[in-house]
């Protein structure tokens, strides 16, 4: 392990902190179609930035039953819960997932951007038995074949919708297959309490820092790391993934991951950060923690980049 000392500022520290289990009623009946437009317009503005928003025309001719024949990885993540009672393990993985929502609005061409403060989304909603739906899908494959129509659709973050949405709405997720999740106000109220924070942190300057490769890597959460990588944050072009240890009391060596972003904007790198830090929901330890830092050409992020070889790099045509 190389062996410094220095202060740095960029670290945002991410506890392990899952979604705790929690008991709704799990019993779902889906709602009736078809679907009926609401003048609900919901502010981008209120994701803060934490992910990239894709906003896609689809024509009903591309619609294909094969999406909803299979299991998804959500799909799974829902039977194992309702299996083994650990709802958290659900979740978890739909904090992570990119979400499809149903949009009133068709735009006239497929269109892929980070999401900016003065963008809309406007969801349809269905109302069933006096309540009211958004409806979310985990493919626009499954949003197509519930829809059988034209549509339109936002391909977003689930941490980010439970972050911007009003728990005024009931959602119901995976309409038309054979796994249909809804989700109650006060659940999703209760999602938003227990969706954790990064924070950050700053080591005094003259703390010896321990850095190099990892001692070990929990099971899945490299995986984890490309796919959010390789699909929503395409800015990083390299990614590292090392353990530091701050030789002071109360600490002990704890992962760090390292992220060479092709942007300079800090809000853009933060978004990123964010998202990071969700998809290692489920794979770190009850007390362990992550570091997520923005290569800023100094400090741990130059060690860990010397101790390390990327684990992930952006391919040239992406």
């Amino acid at each position: 392990m190389a062996n410094t000392s220095f202060c740095f500022t960029r670290t945002m520290r991410c506890r392990a902190s899952d979604v705790p289990n929690q008991r709704f009623e799990w019993t779902l009946q889906q709602p009736a179609s078809p679907p009926v437009s609401a003048p609900l317009k919901l502010n981008v503005s209120d994701m803060r930035h934490y992910c990239t928003a894709l906003i896609l025309a689809i024509s009903f001719s591309t619609f294909a039953q094969a999406g909803n024949q299979q299991m998804s990885p959500l799909d799974q993540a829902y039977v194992t819960a309702m299996e083994t009672k650990q709802e958290a393990v659900f979740y978890n993985a739909f904090l992570n997932a990119t979400i499809f929502i149903a949009t009133a609005n068709v735009p006239t061409q497929e269109i892929e951007k980070r999401a900016g403060g003065h963008d809309t989304i406007s969801p349809i909603i269905i109302e069933s038995d006096g309540a009211k739906y958004i409806m979310l899908f985990d493919s626009k494959e499954r949003l197509l074949s519930w829809a059988k129509r034209e549509v339109g659709f936002a391909a977003i973050p689930g941490h980010a919708i439970v972050e911007m949405m009003s728990p005024e709405f009931h959602w119901a997720l995976n309409v038309g297959t054979e796994h249909v999740k809804t989700f109650v106000p006060d659940e999703i109220k209760w999602l938003k309490q227990n969706l954790g924070h990064t924070k950050q942190q700053s080591v005094p300057a003259g703390t010896q820092v321990l850095i190099g490769a990892p001692a070990k890597i929990p099971v899945g959460l490299v995986e984890s790391l490309k796919k959010n990588l390789s699909s929503r944050n395409r800015e990083v072009k390299a990614a590292y993934l090392g353990q530091v240890f701050y030789v002071r009391d109360g600490e002990k060596p704890h992962l760090a991951l390292v992220v060479d972003i092709e942007t300079k904007d800090k809000t853009v790198i933060d978004g990123i950060v964010k998202d990071l830090a969700i998809s290692t929901k489920g794979y770190l330890g009850e007390s362990e923690y992550i570091d997520i830092l923005a290569d800023d050409q100094n400090g741990t992020a130059v060690e860990i980049k010397k101790a390390v070889k990327p684990f992930y790099s952006k391919k040239w045509w992406r």
